[in-house]
């Protein structure tokens, strides 16, 4: 196998009309971004290390590509946006107590294991909402997300939300070691939820939060449906909170319309840990894998030396073309070229022309014939193309 012909494993190219349309959805995307007033910036592909290190909750350093630059130090891969957004925060917006609302295209990198069949390399469209802790910008997110679905031609999907504190209260209260959360995590993960009951029956927890532990398991729940768990978890501050605060905002959701593609997931956990507030995951059929994740991370910001609240959300590019294929969706891409021949005498009439046409917005292919024989196998070649002459269109 000559190697020069082939990209390594967990990256691929990508060609032709499907480039075309993924560049259609994170134009929608962004577009949206803008006309929720956010400013888009570029941060780099790789940076120190210690901008994801896992004190921070970031990515597993084993899950890095990482390397060394020729002073020795070392830098890593972007392997999630949210570090590096927090960095430029803290660098060029400490001074302003306004709202800072950011959004980002761009590629993360994850070293994935091989077996995992996973690709190394994404394509992410998101955004960071820095400054405001208010259950109203939660609530603005939510809607955000449920939009840039929309935009791109989607209609059947589901936005699951939960909240960090639900599971991080259960095991404060339960009073687990970092190894016994770790185990906690790993049922609620995998959705082993009869694991779970197994596992805390061999606990000693006061039944009211053994009960409360039985949320972990519900999924797709309406506010009604956990309204009863509010008076056990009455001596659980952290957990009464974390509903309350679901409770509130499912009412806000209401008032933007978008209550119909949510539900409420309160089992959702996240592998990065620097979430402290409402997290969430965007679904469609076609993908085996969200299409969007995100949260709040309140505390993120303060390792960087700006102490502020902060809310995002990434949208999983290659895993919504996916869906977008696979649902048959058809995305207004302009796909028309216009073939100009041309006898070779006449190229600087062809030129003329051609410019012209591509001024008015079209896709235009030059192309000079040597006799009726080659223009004929011309036309035949470019079948699909408008076809016209110097002469005008034939």
């Amino acid at each position: 196998m000559n190697s020069l012909l082939h990209t390594p494993e967990g990256v691929r190219d990508i060609l032709g009309d499907e480039c075309q349309r993924k560049t259609y959805v994170k134009n929608a995307l962004t577009s949206l971004l803008f006309s929720y007033g956010y400013d888009q910036i570029e941060t780099p592909c790789f940076e120190f290390l210690d901008t994801y290190s896992e004190s921070l909750g970031s990515t597993s350093e084993r899950d890095l590509f990482r390397f060394f630059d020729r002073d020795g130090n070392t830098l890593a891969l972007r392997p999630d946006f949210t570090p590096s957004v927090a960095r430029v925060s803290a660098r060029y917006f400490s001074d302003t107590k306004e709202t800072l609302r950011l959004c980002y295209e761009g590629k993360v990198f994850q070293n994935h294991h091989s077996l995992r069949g996973e690709m190394s390399e994404q394509t992410q469209v998101g955004a960071e909402l820095i400054g405001d802790s208010s259950i109203d910008s939660d609530a603005e997110v939510i809607s955000l997300i449920v939009n840039g679905f929309l935009s791109c031609g989607l209609k059947d999907f589901q936005i699951s939300i939960g909240h960090a504190d639900i599971f991080n209260g259960l095991i404060e209260a339960a009073g687990f070691s970092a190894d016994e959360e770790q185990d906690v995590h790993d049922f609620v993960s995998n959705k082993n939820f009869f694991g779970l009951d197994e596992y805390l029956s061999h606990k000693q927890i006061d039944k009211d939060l053994i009960s409360l532990f039985g949320l972990l398991s519900k999924i797709f729940m309406t506010p009604d449906e956990w309204k009863d768990s509010l008076e056990q978890a009455k001596n659980y501050p952290k957990i009464l909170g974390a509903l309350t605060h679901l409770y509130r905002m499912n009412e806000l959701l209401s008032a933007y319309g978008v209550e119909d593609y949510v539900g409420f997931d309160l089992g959702l956990v996240r592998s990065l840990k620097y979430y402290t507030g409402i997290i969430f995951s965007g679904y469609t059929f076609g993908s085996g894998k969200p299409i969007v994740t995100g949260g709040r991370y309140d505390n993120l910001l303060g390792h960087f030396g700006a102490d502020r609240p902060a809310i995002g959300f990434a949208f999983l590019i290659n895993e919504l073309m996916l869906a977008i294929d696979r649902q048959g969706i058809e995305l207004p891409v302009e796909n028309a070229k216009i073939l100009l021949l041309y006898p070779k005498d006449s190229v600087k009439e062809a030129i003329k022309k051609a410019d012209s046409l591509r001024k008015a917005g079209n896709r235009v292919l030059l192309h000079s014939y040597k006799d009726k024989d080659h223009h004929d196998r011309l036309c035949v070649k470019y079948a699909s193309y408008t076809i016209m002459e110097t002469g005008g269109e034939r």
